[in-house]
């Protein structure tokens, strides 16, 4: 398998992986396995692969393996552009229902229940809390604040949009 330049990535880089399964998460496809040049698990981003070379080498993977909770959980483990906290005032069982707990962390309080998640775009999150159906409040980052502006400009402008207002 080729991968080519990315981010933090210079070069085109080879490997040999023995694929243990490929997973759907927040919208990419990702193959998790062993990793020869590594000698390790790896995730890899299915969209940045370049090529593939099937081979007739056979592997198995190791008993008990779930691919997805390995790529949820170190996808959790990385580093992420914002840290983000909201209460979102609510019953703890409905939103644990409605939230990826592979993206986030709760912790019922008094007020509702403050979620902890990492993201690398806000316009995603402020999407996902739009979506919920209960009040909340933005603890960090203020920049959360303006990305829920936007959202909701773009939501304004499509309900006043009207079909006769569309080019032809």
């Amino acid at each position: 398998m080729a991968n080519p330049p990315g981010p933090g990535r210079q070069e085109h880089t080879e490997r040999d992986i023995d694929p243990y399964g490929v997973v759907f998460h927040t919208g990419r496809w990702y193959v998790v396995g062993h990793d020869h040049l590594r000698n390790s698990l790896r995730n890899f981003r299915i969209d940045r692969i370049a090529s593939t070379t099937p081979r007739t080498r056979r592997f198995t993977a190791p008993d008990g393996f779930d691919p997805v909770a390995h790529l949820t959980s170190t996808l959790a483990q990385g580093s992420y552009r914002w840290q983000v906290e909201v209460t979102i005032h609510g019953p703890l069982d409905e939103i644990a229902r409605r939230l990826p707990r592979s993206a986030v962390t709760l912790t019922a309080q008094p007020a509702g229940v403050l979620v902890r998640a990492q993201a690398d775009r806000l316009d995603g999150m402020a999407r996902l809390l739009a979506s919920l159906e209960w009040p909340f409040t933005i603890h960090h980052p203020d920049e959360l604040r303006q990305a829920l502006k936007d959202l909701a400009d773009l939501l304004t402008a499509a309900a006043q949009r009207r079909p006769e207002e569309l080019p032809q």
